[in-house]
């Protein structure tokens, strides 16, 4: 494909994403718009910088109808940054056509109205308890679905996506597309489309040997977190060093290459067209075949170092831009990671991310926390939890994360004590208590219904809130110990489903308390007398003389009574 015009979406949504400087589709989005404009259930394993938000958004902007008062289709985010990031562009891309994008996240006026909704992680609970109304919704998206899956209780997430009207299209995306994740997707979608198909097939013996890693052409990685051109200037400025005379820059389109060209020629870095021996930048409108042939063209290739500011969009880009020439360089966000080890193996390059200076040595405990972090930041399954990260930075600043991270990572690594005695028993994790409400599916209730009126009624929390079984004629809830009582009382007697509740402890037979086990009973040898173990409380009958070893007890006046009353000590007389 190397137009959008060749896909099936509408001219308006065509004339959008070119408005947008998006031209070319990128492999991802070739592959799933078809399957995902025909309505059906996708699982993609991609993810930022493979065009995700493109590839699941045009073909719905197309395929639904909104202006309902509430939304047609919900994308679940990992945190509130992305959701807020992700609602940004797709509202550009959504106003050709009438629809309105939004977040679930404070600074949105009346977002639960809008078409299109992106909802952080910790914002689930609105949709279970239905403060946003999903009977409209037909489709839904877990844009990063490794992140999501990491940050909603999994029987919360469940009773989300089992509550979904039956017609709704589902869409998971993740990259790494981990097991927790995929099994939740093959659970929830019918018949799903897996895009790409999966890990490439062992090539076949052949006379020629493979590659080994170390005989592969080198990818530079340099991870950013600010802005994009600030990270290329700086970048371009060092490879300008003997003996690199160019830097050919490779920009997503040509509105990017010319504002780029503009930031570099304010810092007195000229630029030009790809073969320009006049000017030291070269830069690339995203067309890497004539980029590659100037490249080719020259009698000393290797002098040209190729910077991507952007990630390529797939393996045959990545091999056009960087597969000759002088050093090769890519700039990523951390995001981003996960689909560029994809891309540089599909094109045969061995990726390598630059270390960053080490910090002064202060001690040989601190020296070894910085190379656990930096083993960790390399580590393959770091993206998704970077974006879990992200939704703490909605509330703590970059350098508390960060504090905190090392004092757990100095809390791994040191001893633990042994417990204390009686340690064991106070931290005992409080117990779950099964209660049973005599409304069911006959009563057309599902979990987020008897979720939201628990939460509703009684004011805990849904966290606190654990399995919830509905059955034909009754259901079941787990709640905290703590809070059954406090349950019971708020939700007896309510009106839902059309019916009053009734709220108990389950009695159920199978579920029943074991009754506490009883004391054995023995013989005393010398007395005769029954007596229990030891630490078993002693029950004296009431009204009863207590047992005298089996002699009848004395009664006053009778013979041997002392006028004094003074029981007499054995062998006086």
């Amino acid at each position: 494909m190397t137009s959008f015009e060749d896909l099936p979406l509408g001219p308006e949504t065509v004339a959008a994403l070119a408005a947008d400087g998006i031209e070319t589709p990128t492999p991802f989005q070739a592959a799933a718009i078809p399957v995902i404009a025909r309505g059906n259930d996708l699982m993609g394993r991609a993810g930022p910088g493979s065009g995700t938000l493109v590839g699941y958004g045009a073909p719905l902007l197309d395929r639904l109808e909104g202006g309902r008062g509430a939304p047609v289709c919900l994308v679940l985010c990992a945190g509130h940054r992305q959701a807020t990031e992700l609602a940004r562009s797709f509202a550009r891309l959504s106003e050709a056509s009438g629809a309105r994008a939004a977040a679930l996240a404070d600074h949105w006026l009346l977002p639960e109205r809008a078409d299109f909704l992106f909802v952080p992680a910790d914002r689930v609970q609105a949709l279970l308890d239905r403060s946003v109304d999903i009977k409209h919704v037909r489709a839904l998206v877990l844009h990063d679905g490794d992140g999501v899956v990491k940050s909603v209780r999994a029987d919360h997430l469940e009773a989300f996506l089992t509550g979904l009207p039956r017609e709704c299209q589902r869409i998971f995306c993740g990259l790494p597309f981990g097991p927790a994740l995929r099994s939740l997707a093959e659970r929830f979608t019918h018949r799903a489309a897996t895009v790409p198909p999966g890990p490439r097939q062992p090539a076949r013996k052949t006379g020629k040997s493979r590659p080994k890693p170390d005989d592969l052409r080198e990818l530079n990685l340099v991870v950013i977190e600010g802005d994009r051109w600030e990270a290329a200037l700086a970048l371009t400025a060092n490879l300008l060093e003997d003996p690199v005379r160019h830097v050919l820059i490779f920009a997503s389109s040509a509105d990017q290459a010319a504002d780029l060209g503009d930031f570099l020629s304010m810092h007195g870095y000229v630029s030009g067209p790809p073969g320009d021996e006049v000017v030291p930048v070269w830069i690339s409108p995203g067309e890497d075949e004539a980029a590659r042939e100037a490249l080719d063209a020259m009698d000393e290739p290797e002098t040209v170092a190729t910077l991507s500011c952007s990630v390529p969009a797939g393996g045959a880009a990545a091999s056009l831009r960087h597969a000759s020439g002088g050093p090769a360089w890519v700039l990523a966000a951390v995001r981003e990671t996960g689909h560029l080890k994809e891309v540089a193996a599909d094109a045969g390059l061995r990726l390598r991310r630059t270390r960053p200076t080490r910090p002064p040595r202060v001690s040989a405990t601190l020296d070894a926390r910085i190379d656990d972090l930096h083993e960790a930041v390399r580590a393959p399954g770091m993206a998704s939890y970077y974006l879990l990260v992200e939704s703490l930075l909605d509330r703590f600043s970059a350098a508390e994360i960060a504090a905190a991270a090392l004092l757990l990572l100095d809390r791994g690594g040191a001893k633990r004590e042994a417990p204390a005695v009686g340690a064991a028993h106070a931290s005992a994790p409080e117990s779950w208590v099964r209660l049973f409400v005599s409304a069911g599916k006959r009563d057309d209730l599902g979990p987020g219904d008897l979720l939201g009126a628990l939460t509703n009624q009684s004011g805990v929390p849904g966290r606190r809130v654990g399995r919830i079984d509905v059955r034909e004629s009754h259901s079941l809830i787990e709640v905290r110990e703590s809070d059954a009582k406090k349950v019971i009382s708020a939700m007896n007697g309510i009106t839902l489903g059309g019916r009053s509740l009734r709220v108990d402890y389950d009695r159920a037979k199978e579920r029943r308390p074991v009754a506490k086990e009883r004391q054995p009973v023995t013989k005393d040898r010398h007395s005769g007398a029954k007596a229990r173990s030891p630490g078993a409380k002693s029950r004296q009958p009431t009204g009863k003389a207590r047992s005298t070893g089996g002699r009848k007890p004395r009664r006053p006046g009778g013979k041997g009574w002392p006028p004094g009353g003074k029981t007499p000590r054995p062998g006086s007389k």
